[in-house]
């Protein structure tokens, strides 16, 4: 354990590497978020707004369709989005690991504790099978510490007040509430009482520890909403039910304390930077105990220990343990489970009452139900070099092999959220977007029908063909630079496929394995090389066919061509998500079929090395394929003479493999122009499409055209379509939220990368 230290430092550097980007993500975030609360004050102000209604008179229906557009969905993603960025946020800020210690009370939480950190019963309250913890403690490791500590932290006043009506909610029903301290000390608690009957249980259960706090709250009150620096021998009445060795003095202190963070200098310096965190025991009576819990194992812990002690009274697993670790689970994941989820088995020795002859039954249990635990530890916690070398080790040692993996799953888990919240943010830019399609008056058509006319006419059509006559159409009869450069490179593995004369002796060695038979191998072997190397050609023809795809594109979307990308940004897309996005966003399967049509036809266009070449380059390696051949070469040299043996095949291999070059250099040189072909023939037929397509149908794609640039006025001229509204600042304010949108409308900004 000697190098833990360095090896949690280099976690904690690590962490703060994906902090960095965590934060980015959270400033993304929250431009978002801002972008949404001013479209839900714009919508607010245009409900009332006479202006608004001037603005669409002709179009009152646009106003129905910015009212119903739901931003309901976002804030619910939004508000489970922030909680888990926030708490990974804290996680990826701490400069040590937490370790936190859970179960049933009385399993040995406490005890373990005392034994990892040195700490005495009198600052970690511990007794033997029943509740003595009052508060959720944190113990931190510092080595530099001269002395025992706490900063004990306090509830506010407003969450006491929130807890004592948590407790009046759940015995009265809302009969009783609070609104302050001095509210909860005149609680009437006896009035509370005959308001109950007996078949009331959880109620009249509920009682007693409200009455603590009514009885005690002025033992605290003064503290409410600060944090105390505590020296050892005052620590225990803080964070203890009662005093230790003393079980009739209590103490009631901790019923404000929200947390004790306890600093030490634990007793082994190799422990590293970890921080121990001690929950209440399952079966406290207090409210929430579980729920406490299972938000510190989500957000406070790097790993969980599940105490378990059998005894004669409990020899076997129950209801109880299998409900903790399904609960827990549920809240981490069952893979963060299998990672960071420990189960100690408390061994007790016979002076104590020994339960040795339960465990190995318990831990089978555990075994054969295949719960989602990282490892199942088998621990006398009375013991300190027992805890050190059972638990500390195994448990640490798994925290610095497999934390990178845990905050991986972590952030996986984040982003999964991210994707939803973007979803939700996408969901209201595009309704809010595609509120003002069609929005444009007959007056704006009229002023910028020129304009869309040299748009579609010149700027995409013409530069169109511009593309196929002058650029495509005098290449297509000549070889594809790229191509034939990757080509030609390939034509090296032919002989790089020869195996070595290593290779070919081992195969030699083989008993059952002749001569002719080693040779058969050696072009089995070199055929499939050749085959996966000219198959790897397809990411060239790849790259090749999207470059040109976006050439095509380029087209449509530039501000100095067609303007569609106003519309939709190219962004980071590929040429495929573009042009899906494209269609979804305008509708235009159904309001544009024919554009659809032709943005689809140019989406599939591909070529691949399987469709054209392949079965020239299986023909070429017929001279290697001794199943096709009457007859193979003839070895001189014996068995016996292997190096030589191995010599003379390499010399018919490489006899052969001349032979296959020159074959599949002919087949190349003819095939070099096939990918200059088939995009010249992508390309006119996606002009084709957009240019002619219905001119014997009453609606053409001319006409569609028309009907896209007018419908998306409003984005594709946004300048000039607010110049020709008199009230420019209603026409301004809209077009700028559509603008805002559109540049935080990015999936990327969503997801920690």
């Amino acid at each position: 354990m000697e190098d833990i230290t360095r090896r949690i430092d280099s976690i904690i550097a690590t962490r703060g590497a994906s902090l960095a980007k965590i934060k980015n993500t959270a400033q993304s975030i929250a431009a978002c978020y801002n972008s949404v609360r001013k479209f839900e004050q714009l919508k607010a102000k245009i409900a009332v707004s006479d202006n608004y209604k001037m603005l669409f008179q002709n179009k009152p229906e646009i106003l129905e369709r910015i009212a119903g557009v739901s931003i309901k969905e976002f804030y619910d993603a939004y508000q489970a989005y922030e909680s888990k960025l926030k708490h990974l946020e804290e996680r990826f800020s701490r400069k040590e690991l937490h370790i936190s210690f859970i179960g049933r009370a009385g399993q040995g939480k406490s005890l373990i504790m005392q034994n990892i950190s040195g700490l005495g019963k009198n600052v970690i309250p511990s007794s033997e099978g029943g509740d003595c913890t009052g508060a959720k403690s944190i113990i931190t490791n510092n080595s530099n510490a001269t002395s025992v500590h706490a900063k004990i932290e306090f509830f506010s006043e407003n969450e006491m007040i929130e807890i004592v009506n948590t407790y009046l909610d759940r015995i009265s029903h809302g009969s009783f509430h609070v609104g302050s301290v001095n509210d909860i000390k005149n609680l009437p608690i006896n009035e509370l009482k005959a308001s109950l009957d007996d078949s009331q249980v959880e109620e009249n259960g509920l009682i007693p520890q409200l009455e603590k706090y009514v009885k005690h709250i002025g033992d605290f009150e003064s503290d409410l909403g600060k944090i105390k620096d505590v020296q050892e021998k005052d620590i225990e009445k803080y964070v203890a039910q009662f005093k230790n060795g003393d079980t009739s003095t209590k103490y009631f202190n901790y019923l404000g304390v929200k947390l004790a963070n306890i600093i030490c200098k634990f007793p082994k310096a190799d422990a590293g930077k970890i921080v121990l965190v001690d929950t209440i025991g399952i079966g406290d009576t207090s409210i929430g105990t579980e729920d406490k819990m299972l938000d510190t194992v989500e957000n406070d812990s790097d790993a969980i220990i599940l105490m378990f002690r059998p005894d004669s009274l409990r020899p076997r697993l129950s209801n109880d343990e299998i409900y903790i670790v399904n609960k827990v689970s549920k809240r981490i994941t069952p893979d963060y489970s299998r990672e960071m989820f420990f189960w100690l088995l408390n061994k007790v020795t016979a002076a104590k009452g020994e339960n040795v002859r339960f465990i190995a039954e318990v831990k089978s249990q555990i075994t054969d139900r295949n719960f989602p635990v990282a490892q199942v530890l088998e621990v006398d916690c009375s013991d300190p070099a027992e805890v050190e070398k059972q638990l500390l080790n195994p448990v640490l040692n798994q925290l610095t092999n497999r934390i990178g993996a845990v905050d991986e799953l972590l952030i996986n888990r984040l982003n999964e959220l991210g994707e939803k919240l973007y979803d939700e943010y996408a969901a209201i830019a595009s309704a809010f977007d595609k509120v003002f399609v069609g929005a444009a008056n007959d007056d704006v058509k009229r002023a910028l029908r020129p304009e869309i006319k040299t748009t579609i006419n010149t700027k995409i059509l013409n530069s169109l063909r511009d593309l196929y006559i002058k650029k495509y159409y005098p290449l297509r009869e000549k070889p594809c630079e790229e191509w034939a450069i990757a080509g030609k490179e390939k034509l090296k593995v032919i002989f790089n496929a020869i195996p070595s004369k290593e290779r070919i002796i081992s195969l030699l060695e083989d008993g059952t394995i002749n001569q002719h038979n080693a040779g058969e191998i050696c072009t089995d072997l070199m055929r499939i090389e050749i085959i996966n190397a000219f198959l790897d050609l397809n990411f060239v023809l790849d790259n090749i066919i999207k470059n040109f795809k976006i050439e095509v594109l380029n087209i449509l979307i530039d501000d100095s061509n067609g303007r569609l990308g106003n519309i939709l940004p190219f962004a980071d897309n590929s040429p495929t998500e573009w042009i899906d996005k494209f269609i979804d966003k305008t509708e235009c399967q159904n309001k544009y079929p024919k554009i659809a049509r032709a943005l689809l036809s140019l989406r599939d266009f591909t070529i691949n090395v399987q469709g054209f070449m392949i079965y020239e380059i299986r023909t070429s390696l017929d001279v290697i394929d001794f199943s096709l051949l009457p007859q193979t070469f003839e070895i001189n040299s014996s068995l016996a003479e292997k190096e030589a043996v191995a010599d003379e095949i390499i010399v018919w291999l490489n006899s052969y493999a001349e032979k296959v070059h020159n074959k599949v250099d002919v087949n190349l040189r003819k095939l070099n122009s096939v990918p200059n072909k088939a995009i010249f023939a992508a390309l006119k037929d996606f002009y084709d499409r957009a240019a002619y397509a219905g001119k014997d149908e009453v609606v053409t794609v001319e006409d569609e055209w028309h009907d896209l640039y007018e419908d998306w006025i409003s984005a594709i001229w946004a300048e000039k379509y607010k110049s020709h509204f008199s009230l420019k600042v209603q026409a301004e304010e809209l077009q700028n939220m559509i603008a805002e949108f559109k540049n935080l409308n990015n999936e990327e900004a969503f997801i920690v990368s």
